[in-house]
């Protein structure tokens, strides 16, 4: 900050001492001028002096020729005096000519040097503003720079600190073992899920950076990332070599206040491991759910045998754009509600902060990726009104190969022999779902709208990884909804005529839109207790439950390959989230 103020009074003076050499060359120029005239008027004041030198000489001469010539007549007299009259009058109106020119002239340069002064005095005010203004953005910049580099020190700190307390706590249990003789259960590998960031049902290979967000369509990814107090750690004595065996959230007072019990940590660790199972597995249900409501909207279905439900709107693309509108109408403020209450998250400044204008390249990252986003509902829906659940949630989940290929292809991430085989056999499943060697296939339209559905989505994976890096995951989420909203209202157009509102299409809707914030808030906290890489492997579960949620609600049947099918991309999809907990470099 010092270096920046001393570089802007440097510039400062630097203007200063550049002004005051024109103002100085300006002096000169018009002085040399003024001298010049006035040599010239010298010169014309001394040739008339001269005149009249030689004039009064002349008449001197006159006057002695009179005086001489006694006889010289009256009118030679008169030219005499008529001569010198006329030298005087002559004399006298050169004078006052060059009176009033040296007056005229003088009053022309000050007229001129005082507009030229004025002028520069504009000049200087100007650019001293504009200065002024560039050196006050700058200080902005500046403050918002150290203000994020502060924000991401304390966050690395935290993260530290977090690190090294696991790291303390695990060499502690396993000084425990040794102490009483291996006479513990051996407690699970140590899973620093405080510090594991995101992970997608699917990233590139070797990487575990494309983090996704649940959409409600199949993608049972992992949003929250937690952040610690250092301060709720347990502090711990640097010469104490004894097991700790209590909660490591508490805090440590004596010696003498240690129990003489078995270590519990691994128990709770454990507890807390079936805890977050059951959470992301709640949130593939849920999401599985969603997928069945959407297709009772679209066709009249047996309920559990009981009773008909559905057909509330045809299987159309103005329809699929309608359904997505009133669903975004209900999670949209849901989402910003719960990114304020739950995440704590300020969301309205974050869109403020991607508004500025050195932010707009991350402003048209987001607004794409929720373009490819909003083509991947719509097409999804699509695929749900005409195709059985199970089987086009199975064709969705082509996205994992397509994000693979495609950050091959952007980013040169070439895929390794393992992956390569893993994703030959989740095609294989795909194509065993389609029933390929049998005679009812399923229809062809479903089929391509369930693919490119996850092919966008696969695009809108890409698309969001730079922007994670710089924009909250929450905060990213509910902007995109707001995007997709915007985007719902724009196809008003397009979907004005074939609109029908009644109260049972509105409550599902609403029913479709807690499912995904429901999703989202399970899959969240699921991941923070269970760790993100294991989480990713159970939240590929979604073909499974979307099958098995569709036989036992609606009653729609797969043939037998194509269940096999179903099992072959959900295993498929399952090893390439475990292929990211142990990576591998592609040869």
């Amino acid at each position: 900050m010092e270096s920046n103020n001393i570089r802007s009074n440097s510039n400062y003076e630097q203007t200063l001492a550049g002004v005051t050499k024109d103002l100085s060359d300006l002096r000169a120029n018009i002085l040399g001028k003024l001298s010049r005239e006035i040599l010239i008027l010298q010169a014309q004041k001394n040739a008339l002096t001269d005149d009249i030198q030689r004039l009064q000489s002349q008449r001197k001469e006159l006057e002695v020729l009179t005086v001489a010539q006694q006889g010289m007549n009256q009118q030679e007299i008169q030219r005499q005096q008529w001569i010198e009259q006329l030298a005087q009058a002559i004399t006298y109106h050169l004078k006052n000519d060059v009176i009033v020119t040296n007056s005229k002239v003088l009053s022309d340069h000050s007229e001129n040097f005082e507009q030229l002064m004025l002028n520069l005095d504009g000049a200087i005010r100007a650019t001293f503003q504009s200065l002024q203004r560039d050196v006050d953005t700058y200080q902005r910049d500046l403050d918002d720079q150290m203000q994020r580099m502060y924000t991401q020190r304390q966050q690395g700190e935290l993260m530290l600190s977090a690190l090294v307390e696991r790291i303390d706590e695990y060499l502690r249990r396993s000084s425990g073992d040794r102490y009483t003789g291996g006479s513990v259960a051996s407690s699970p590998p140590i899973n620093f899920t405080g510090t594991s960031g995101f992970a997608g049902v699917i990233g590139t290979n070797g990487s575990n950076t494309a983090p996704t967000i649940p959409n409600g369509n199949a993608n049972y990814g992992q949003i929250q990332i937690p952040t610690f107090n250092s301060s709720q750690f347990r502090q711990y004595d640097p010469n104490d070599t004894r097991p700790y065996a209590g909660d490591p959230t508490e805090p440590f007072n004596s010696l003498e206040s240690a129990p003489s019990v078995p270590i519990a940590q691994p128990t709770k660790k454990l507890n807390d491991w079936w805890l977050g199972f059951i959470l992301v597995l709640g949130a593939s249900v849920v999401l599985s759910l969603q997928n069945i409501l959407v297709r009772v909207i679209f066709s009249n279905s047996s309920i559990f045998g009981l009773f008909s439900f559905g057909g509330l709107i045809k299987a159309t693309v103005p329809n699929s754009f309608m359904l997505l509108l009133l669903r975004m109408l209900f999670a949209t403020p849901i989402m910003w509600m719960v990114a304020k209450f739950v995440f704590r998250v300020d969301v309205l400044r974050d869109f403020q902060y991607l508004l500025t204008p050195n932010r707009r390249l991350l402003f048209w990252r987001v607004a794409f990726s929720a373009l490819l986003q909003f083509a991947s509902f719509a097409f999804i829906y699509v695929a749900l009104g005409i195709l059985n659940p199970g089987l086009a949630v199975t064709l969705f989940f082509i996205f994992p190969t397509v994000t693979v290929l495609m950050a091959w292809l952007l980013f040169g991430d070439r895929p390794s022999k393992e992956r390569w085989f893993v994703i030959g056999v989740i095609y294989v499943g795909i194509m065993l779902t389609y029933n390929v060697f049998g005679v009812n296939k399923p229809d062809t339209w479903g089929v391509i709208a369930a693919m490119l559905s996850g092919i966008a989505f696969a695009g809108y994976i890409i698309t969001s990884q730079a922007c994670f890096k710089q924009l909250n995951p929450v905060s990213f989420t509910s902007i995109n909804f707001a995007i997709i909203l915007l985007l719902c209202f724009g196809t008003l157009p397009f979907t004005l005529a074939s609109i029908s509102f009644n109260s049972s299409l509105i409550f599902m809707c609403f029913l479709i839109a807690l499912t995904t914030l429901g999703g989202y808030l399970l899959t969240s906290f699921g991941t923070k207790l269970m760790g993100a890489a294991q989480a990713s492997i159970v939240s590929a579960s979604g073909p499974v439950f979307t099958t098995f949620l569709a036989f036992t609600i609606l009653g729609n049947k797969l043939d037998f390959i194509q269940l096999f099918g179903v099992f072959l991309v959900t295993g498929g999809v399952g090893l390439l989230s475990l292929q990211n907990m142990y990576k591998k470099p592609a040869k």
